[in-house]
């Protein structure tokens, strides 16, 4: 199902951070789409501070084959030695910004829960029209200790409470703001799919929410998977 010769651009995000940029990663990516439409009644909305939409989850088999996708092409760069587990999704982002719940109104990362461990984080672009959005990365401006207040307080607290205590109003992540420096865009391409350490902040590229979808032919359907790796144990 991947294409064994793909397009392969690492692209820098800073701080030592890269994303890998695989364009014509599907050797028919109009399956994925299709699957989506004939599973359509099956999407389920996700909790709203994991994920601003519904999704379908793929099955083992499927997620499986990323395992090699990201030992050839990514390994190196992200500095991982084998994959402990993993699990992807199609996904839909539906959700208006006015409704966004707090922890979308800033750049996200994924951390792992153990030293010897990072997560990689894949996203599949499965829609042909690139103004849907592609993917801002950032690099924060403000201490870790900042930053983990930030993420506490996007979960603790409701939205009015979070907008008056950190001036952020609802909206996906655009530009810089007094915690987040803007690094990279990543527009969206048909079938191209980013591959990066999960520990990088970042958003969809989303500037018109009224464009969203929940129609799989019509929406920002993309695949996202979450791979818990473990590190190397020296530098390459």
């Amino acid at each position: 199902m991947f294409n064994p010769r793909p397009m392969v651009q690492p692209m820098p995000i800073g701080h030592g951070r890269a994303c890998i940029v695989i364009d014509d990663a599907l050797l028919v990516p109009e399956r994925l789409p299709a699957f989506a439409e004939a599973y359509r009644e099956d999407f389920q909305p996700a909790p709203p501070a994991v994920f601003p939409g519904v999704h379908l989850r793929m099955p083992e088999e499927f997620t499986e084959l990323l395992h090699d996708v990201v030992r050839e092409h990514a390994r190196h760069a992200l500095g991982t030695r084998r994959v402990l587990r993993s699990a992807s999704r199609l996904s839909l982002v539906t959700t208006p910004a006015a409704h966004l719940a707090p922890t979308h109104w800033q750049p996200r990362r994924l951390r792992a829960f153990a030293p010897d461990q990072c997560m990689v984080v894949a996203e599949l672009f499965l829609f042909h029209d690139p103004t849907l959005g592609g993917t801002h990365f950032f690099l924060p401006r403000v201490s870790p200790q900042q930053v983990e207040q930030l993420e506490h307080d996007a979960e603790a607290l409701s939205p009015e409470a979070f907008s008056v205590r950190h001036a952020i109003t609802a909206g996906y992540p655009q530009a810089s703001s007094a915690s987040f420096t803007h690094a990279l865009t990543v527009p969206a391409r048909w079938n191209r799919l980013l591959i990066h350490d999960g520990g990088a902040f970042r958003a969809p590229a989303i500037a018109d929410a009224a464009r969203l979808s929940a129609d799989p032919r019509h929406g920002r359907l993309t695949l996202q998977a979450t791979l818990a790796c473990s590190r190397n144990r020296v530098a390459w």
